[in-house]
């Protein structure tokens, strides 16, 4: 034992060496071909090194990076590091007196009231809330207008236990409304400025970002006009930040939320000022079709969120696009979160990604990014008067995400890879938001009950058609459609036999390209005389008579299963 080394014999590699190995991996390509610059805006390297992490004086006036960037401390209260949070959306099944008490005694430590389906008196939230100790577990309220707001500081009032905690999160106008509360309730907080609700709509991070340091500004003029000084308000805001599904840039994005406010509140006079920041996970990147993948998505949305020091999180159940939740869906929610908290202790390291090259630069980049988005909203007099401009980037911003998931650029698993046909989809929900599969759940929801049927028209050996034969069969499964495979072979009568007997309607022709010159379009033609009604071919476009569309890596798959189900005659 005496002899051990534990790595002196290893040498200190350069950034030469280790771009050298990179390309080895890549078998001689450039390792320029692993940058890219994505949907959310980060320029992402292949390999980073602390020049990629810029100084304070790089970075466009912003301040210093620590320890802006970091969590308050590694608990921010006695019991928890963040609060768990769950939602219950007033009016939707489910969302009761009962569903709450379960959720506070399986782990939540808050509750999220949202509004956004019905309002509520105080009558009904008497009902809602009872036997729930509120100085315990704090409310925080979605979507509230100021009466609904008031209804529930009544439910406040009647319980006698003072002033505590408590986030009503309003609009900059409705904030201003109550702005009295903050007199005789210091505890509670008035406004969000709410991210999240551009994410919904589509919002890259920067955007995101951007467009919440806006709202904020907004929201501080508009208090300041009631009588409340800036440096007094910033405390009763809180900012609301979608989790990313994208786990660094979800990371990145709260780190960099709080070097931004660190400006802001710097400018009006409160340096001191923390922000707090309540979390969701994104509903954008939830799917109706084969809903548990959703608590992957969910997962690791919550780790990032909870990594960067978030002060609450909420996370949605896996069902939360459809018509209703369970008992099941809401615990695995909240247990995500108690996982995090309790096995895995995110919570207990201040920062715990700070230090690295990759979180830094990200952050960096975003901070910079966000900045000169707030800069363009306010060079057109401010939120509201920009708001032609943000619809606009919004359309454009969603008309970039719709591109990439037609092509699979955006792969969404269990959507559009690896979809399964035997789980049975939601009952769709009411919700209007932006999400990226809601055209694939479309069709999936249109083929559900008809179930219809592709042939798999294999030509050749086995070995030869079954690569293209499976990379069919998982494309027309995204459109609801079941494959039927053929065995093979090249003659065009058996094939066209097999067709017949499968009671499919359309079908698609996979083979080799060898195969293909040889024999597709024979197969093709006896296809068409047998009655297909649509003809596909798995490959690149070439000129084969009786081929009315081609699939391919990177072909616009939606567009292909649109034209399909017009084919079938399938209602969308």
């Amino acid at each position: 034992m005496n002899d051990l080394k534990l790595g002196n014999d290893f040498g200190a590699p350069s950034e030469n060496d280790w771009l050298a190995a990179v390309e080895t991996a890549l078998r001689g390509k450039p390792v320029d071909t692993l940058k890219s610059t994505d949907l959310a805006g980060f320029n992402r390297q292949p390999l980073y090194t602390e020049a990629h992490h810029a100084t304070a004086d790089d970075t466009a006036g912003l301040p210093g990076f620590a320890p802006f960037t970091r969590g308050a401390t590694a608990l921010n209260n006695k019991f928890l590091p963040w609060h768990i949070a769950q939602r219950v959306i007033i009016g939707r099944k489910s969302a009761d007196n009962a569903a709450i008490l379960t959720d506070l005694a399986g782990g939540v430590s808050a509750i999220m009231l949202d509004f956004s389906a019905k309002p509520a008196d105080a009558a009904a939230l008497d009902k809602l809330l009872a036997d729930v100790m509120l100085d315990i577990a704090p409310l925080s309220l979605a979507s509230a207008t100021s009466d609904t707001a008031r209804a529930v500081l009544e439910v406040l009032d009647k319980s006698s236990i003072g002033d505590v905690p408590i986030y009503l999160n309003l609009s900059a106008d409705d904030a201003a409304a109550l702005v009295d509360t903050a007199k005789t309730r210091p505890s509670t907080r008035l406004m969000t400025a709410n991210g999240a609700a551009f994410h919904a709509q589509g919002a890259g991070v920067a955007q995101e970002l951007g467009w919440l340091l806006a709202e904020l500004t907004d929201g501080l003029r508009k208090l300041e006009a009631v009588g409340l000084a800036p440096a007094d308000a910033l405390s009763k805001i809180t900012l609301t930040l979608a989790a990313e599904v994208d786990f660094f840039a979800g990371l990145a994005k709260i780190r960099a939320a709080r070097l931004l406010f660190a400006n802001i509140a710097d400018a009006i006079g409160a340096p001191d000022t923390r922000p707090q920041i309540h979390a969701e996970t994104s509903l954008r990147a939830f799917s109706d079709v084969d809903p548990w993948v959703n608590i992957l998505r969910a997962t690791s949305a919550a780790m990032g969120a909870g990594i960067a020091g978030v002060d609450m999180l909420t996370v949605a159940p896996c069902t939360a696009t459809g018509a209703t939740d369970n008992v099941l869906t809401r615990r695995i929610a909240r247990n995500t979160q108690v996982i995090l908290q309790e096995e895995s202790h995110i919570g207990h390291v201040a920062d715990a990604a700070g230090g690295s090259w990759y979180i830094e630069s990200l952050t960096e980049q975003l901070a910079e990014s966000a900045w000169g988005e707030f800069q363009k909203i306010e060079a057109c007099g401010g939120i509201e008067a920009a708001q032609s401009d943000i619809d606009a980037a919004l359309s454009q911003a969603r008309k970039d995400f719709d591109a990439a998931v037609d092509t699979r650029a955006m792969p969404l698993v269990g959507v559009s890879e690896f979809p399964n046909l035997e789980e049975v989809p939601l009952e769709a929900g009411q919700d209007t938001s932006y999400r990226l599969s809601a055209a694939y759940e479309g069709l999936r929801h249109a083929a559900q009950k008809a179930k219809p049927k592709v042939f798999l028209a294999n030509i050749g050996e086995m070995a030869s058609f079954t690569p293209r034969a499976n990379f069919a069969a998982n494309i027309y499964a995204a459109g609801g459609l079941h494959a039927v495979s053929g065995d093979g072979g090249t003659e065009p009568d058996a094939i066209a036999t097999a067709f017949k007997n499968s009671n499919a309607k359309i079908a698609v022709i996979c083979a080799s390209d060898d195969d293909y010159e040889s024999h597709a379009e024979a197969i093709a033609a006896a296809l068409k005389q047998s009655g297909a009604t649509h003809i596909a071919l798995a490959g690149k476009p070439r000129n084969i008579a009786d081929v009315d569309a081609y699939c391919f890596a990177g072909c616009a798959v939606l567009r292909f299963l649109q034209e399909i189900h017009k084919t079938l005659g399938l209602a969308s």
